[in-house]
């Protein structure tokens, strides 16, 4: 009975063996498929998050871009192009328009199409005509660029004064606005460009915060008690963006001059030499020519203000062939018919009036520029 019994177990333990083998195989292979499906579907999620969160991050990005600065980018710029890159920055309200138009001419007319594409991101006032943004768009029915717009608020509104549009505080912005660039030129409107742009773009900072050319009125006394090294104009920067945000200067160069406005003549101006005054380059005269006079009466007159001596022979060559002329002290603005231009520089701002003629007569507004400014 016993021999039976124990028969009986040994046989029920080997079809139980053989199940439980079988079944210790066909769980590995389960639970190894179940953790295979498992790494594959994790591996799926993740994917998807990593694509969900850029995705997030763009919009986020493209939000707080629309809603701080109403961004409209060119369609074009996601374009491949082998060519070189030149960010321009200008700033400009409705009375602005025509004059900046021909400034971007003369700097497309003279770019070198082969080589560089110029980037162009226009800081518009809060109240600007959008209706006139097809004016700068038709320049493109001409040349190859790029173009980009940034409406901006009307948080300025409070300090302009009765000589300055609000708009002169916008380059204040450009560090926040571009923190993805290393550097960028910024141009008033009232410029004319005559060469190539790129030389200027790739000039080296030294580690300097911006590059201005010398100014003869030395504004910043009236802060600081002392007549800075050097002062320049802030019609036409070169500004190393890296720097300016890795020393935390963008945000300084806001609270000051805003803090400051009612103190400072040329308030962004003056912000900019106060903050940035020990870390300031000079651009070659060549790239800040401004018209206030002859190469006699220039040096003579002014150039005791700028602090600097001068090369005589490169202002004589600057002024003979210039690279950019900042057409800012000529009164009344040399696009104006008028005989009453400022002692006697008169022929140098006629000189000039010639060329911003010259220029807006290869846009397609030349009847309108004519019209609204020499009749």
């Amino acid at each position: 009975m016993i021999k039976e019994n124990t028969m009986l177990i040994k046989k029920k333990r080997k079809i139980y063996d053989k199940y439980l083998r079988r079944f210790s195989c066909s769980n590995k292979w389960y639970v190894m498929t179940i953790i295979l499906l498992l790494i594959i579907i994790l591996s799926f999620q993740i994917i998807i998050l990593n694509i969900g969160f850029d995705k997030s991050k763009k919009t986020n990005n493209k939000k707080i871009k629309e809603r701080l600065f109403l961004f409209k980018e060119d369609k074009n710029n996601s374009k491949d192009t082998n060519k070189f890159k030149i960010h321009i920055v200008m700033s400009i309200d409705n009375n602005g328009i025509y004059i900046s138009l021909v400034s971007m001419t003369s700097a497309l007319e003279n770019n070198n199409k082969e080589k560089n594409i110029l980037i162009y991101h226009l800081l518009l006032s809060h109240d600007f005509n959008k209706k006139k943004i097809e004016y700068f768009e038709s320049l493109k029915e001409k040349y190859d660029f790029r173009i980009n717009y940034y409406n901006i608020s009307n948080i300025f509104n409070k300090y302009k004064k009765w000589r300055y549009s609000s708009t002169i505080y916008f380059k204040l912005l450009i560090p926040l606005i571009f923190p993805d660039y290393e550097r960028i030129i910024f141009l008033d409107a009232d410029t004319l460009i005559f060469k190539d742009i790129s030389e200027m773009f790739n000039l080296p900072f030294n580690d300097n915060y911006v590059l201005g050319y010398p100014f003869h009125t030395p504004w910043m006394v009236t802060i600081n008690g002392k007549h800075p090294k050097i002062y320049i104009n802030s019609g036409v920067l070169l500004i190393n963006i890296n720097k300016i945000r890795k020393d935390y200067k963008d945000i300084e160069l806001i609270q000051f001059t805003l803090k400051n406005s009612e103190k400072l003549f040329f308030p962004e101006q003056d912000g900019m030499n106060y903050i940035f005054h020990e870390k300031i380059g000079l651009l070659p005269l060549k790239y800040g020519i401004y018209l206030y006079g002859n190469i006699t009466e220039y040096q003579k007159e002014y150039s005791y203000k700028l602090n600097i001596k001068l090369d005589l022979k490169e202002l004589e060559k600057a002024i003979e062939d210039p690279s950019i002329v900042h057409l800012c002290c000529c009164n009344p603005k040399v696009w104006y018919n008028s005989t009453k231009h400022e002692n006697h520089f008169h022929h140098i701002c006629k000189r000039f009036q010639n060329e911003f003629y010259f220029y807006a007569n290869k846009t397609k507004f030349y009847d309108t520029i004519y019209n609204n400014y020499m009749k």
